[in-house]
């Protein structure tokens, strides 16, 4: 079952020492106490004893001592009918279940008719998980925890059915849990605010599956949702009903299949969409059961783009094989050369910067047209110059226009050394890769400077104007470099990967800190000569990104650089020379 990173509390760490067994019962007195429960006795609980809240929050847990798998729990409790508490289900700090104590009938007391039970499917656990029960007492109900029940295993590899209340996503932007009587769980998940409402959740097994999304569509209005796994597309579509209700009740309750959705444990689904009207996009649960056909979605051809003179030219694939190019209105503003040659102009990344879809344009220069003649006696002198960031938003045909245009000045050292024979526009500043570098759902970008020698983090303010958000020391070559990002040490943010230039020839691996600073971790030199035409996958099957470079040369050929999961290469340079 996903699981959720939000809490309704925050207690201090908590390294609980009671074993919680596999396909058995753990009475809650016997679990640890962290803070705000207390051991009483009852005839009713089912060990003669449970715990009670002697405090306004309250925090008991255990360490999972069974086999890595998922399992079903089960906690009991007493729901009496003078109070509505609160409990969260915890595994490693991330929240798996949460829910409310509002039992109408049964009694005000601890009897056995106020007995319940809180049944959670399929939740992944590992040997020394640490289980929590977090909760807060309400009125006469002091939160009274019986016990814990772990079903039998089931293998990791046998993909289960689970389903999921969208408002146990986590939101990214634009959407907020409201309350709503006809939804599974009591509540939806709507778009609220702003122009974009994305949440997205992390798979935790492996399978094919139809995904079925339950939602009101009500007649007063036409939204769109469309859901992406890992950053791709596969689905899209309208809530454009005209019979129901214009309001969310169960006469315009809805459901959307996805059929044959192939889905790795690990991978992100994101949903994305725009409310219209009084129709403001109410989501209401997810049910993933496991595919009878295991046939995938039909995925979308790729596209292609480059840079052809003046111009950035899309290429548009018709699904055969097929390209219709399509000269857009953005120019690179290369210099002519009078043999014919094109040199200098803007950096081009793509990426999709407003969440629709499709992949929009990020276009970079800088104000410099020369750098400060240093003395060599002098290391370096000041200078500074402005970097412009212009954001080209795609209509989904291949069309764009210019959406946010935003200016950074930027105050640095430039080196000696480096400004003897100057390469503008890319020596002093060039634009490498795009992608979400500090975790905050919107797309930054990496850059680099041989004069400055530095590698920049630039942050995109969730509007798409961008600011320099951090720089890291490296002495880049002199022309040719390149930087990709990509997760190299498996902890969830994106690192640097730099392919240093001239003079230096040599692969760089960086790891972010979280907010955008680069730190080296090790380097290797494939050739005597630059390397280019990065790429990050996994080329020997052990889950992390490795890179693949063509360097020139002596040792001229195809080379990789396997990774040993955080950063460091595994072994020697492998290569293929031609």
């Amino acid at each position: 079952m996903p699981a959720s990173s939000f809490t309704l509390f925050d207690f201090p760490e908590f390294i609980p020492s009671t074993p919680i067994i596999a396909a058995g019962r753990t009475e809650a007195e016997t679990l640890t106490i962290g803070s705000g429960f207390a051991a009483k006795s009852n005839p009713h609980p089912s060990g003669g004893r449970y715990l009670e809240a002697t405090a306004a929050s309250s925090q008991a847990g255990g360490i999972f001592s069974g086999e890595r798998g998922y399992y079903d729990l089960t906690v009991g409790y007493f729901d009496e009918t003078d109070g509505q508490s609160i409990m969260e289900v915890v595994v490693n700090g991330e929240v798996v279940h949460s829910f409310e104590w509002n039992a109408a009938n049964g009694t005000s007391i601890v009897t056995a008719a106020s007995k319940a039970e809180a049944f959670i499917p399929q939740v992944l656990l590992n040997p020394g998980d640490v289980i929590e029960l977090r909760g807060a007492a309400d009125g006469g109900e002091p939160l009274r925890t019986d016990y814990l029940d772990v079903s039998e295993r089931t293998s990791v590899s046998d993909a289960r059915d689970f389903s999921l209340e969208a408002e146990d996503l986590i939101v990214i932007s634009g959407f907020q849990v409201v309350r709503n009587g006809a939804a599974s769980g009591d509540h939806v998940l709507q778009h609220s605010s702003g122009s974009l409402a994305r949440a997205n959740f992390t798979m935790d097994q492996s399978g094919t599956y139809d995904l079925t999304i339950n939602f009101f569509d009500e007649h007063d209005g036409v939204s769109e949702l469309w859901i992406s796994i890992n950053g791709q597309e596969v689905d899209r579509f309208f809530w454009d009903s005209s019979t129901g209700s214009s309001i969310a009740n169960h006469a315009s309750k809805a459901a959307h299949v996805i059929q044959g959705l192939e889905l790795e444990a690990g991978d992100v689904i994101e949903f994305a969409g725009r409310g219209d009207g009084g129709e403001p996009l109410r989501v209401d649960s997810l049910n993933f059961k496991v595919s009878e056909n295991g046939n995938p979605p039909t995925a979308q051809p790729p596209d292609l783009w480059y840079e052809d003179g003046d111009h950035i030219v899309v290429a548009l694939n018709d699904g055969t094989g097929a390209f219709t190019e399509v000269v857009t209105s953005i120019t690179t503003d290369v210099t002519h050369n009078q043999n014919g040659s094109v040199s200098g102009g803007s950096a081009f990344l793509s990426a999709d910067l407003n969440g629709d879809g499709y992949n929009d344009f990020l276009k970079v220069f800088h104000s410099a047209t020369s750098v400060p003649q240093i003395s060599p006696q002098i290391v370096s002198v000041p200078f500074s110059y402005d970097v412009t960031t212009e954001v080209y938003l795609n209509d989904g045909q291949g069309n764009f226009s210019l959406g946010v245009s935003s200016t950074e000045r930027m105050d640095v050292d430039i080196y000696s050394y480096a400004a003897e024979f100057p390469r503008l526009p890319d020596d002093l500043f060039k634009a490498f890769d795009a992608g979400d570098i500090d975790g905050d759902g919107d797309v930054d970008f990496l850059a680099g400077s041989y004069h400055a020698e530095s590698i920049y983090v630039f942050e995109n303010d969730g509007q798409n104007n961008f600011s320099l958000q951090a720089r890291s020391y490296l002495e880049l070559g002199s022309g040719g470099n390149e930087g990709k990002l990509g997760d190299m040490n498996g902890d969830g943010l994106l690192d640097a990967v730099v392919l240093n230039g001239t003079d230096r020839n040599s692969v760089i691996v960086m790891t972010n800190d979280g907010s955008g600073g680069m730190t080296y971790v090790d380097s290797v030199m494939p050739s005597e000569a630059p390397a280019g035409n990065s790429q990050l996958i996994d080329l020997d099957g052990d889950t992390d990104l490795d890179v693949l470079v063509i360097a020139g040369g002596d040792a001229r050929g195809i080379h990789t650089y396997l990774n040993d999961g955080s950063g460091y290469h595994v072994r020697d340079w492998l290569g293929i020379i031609v």
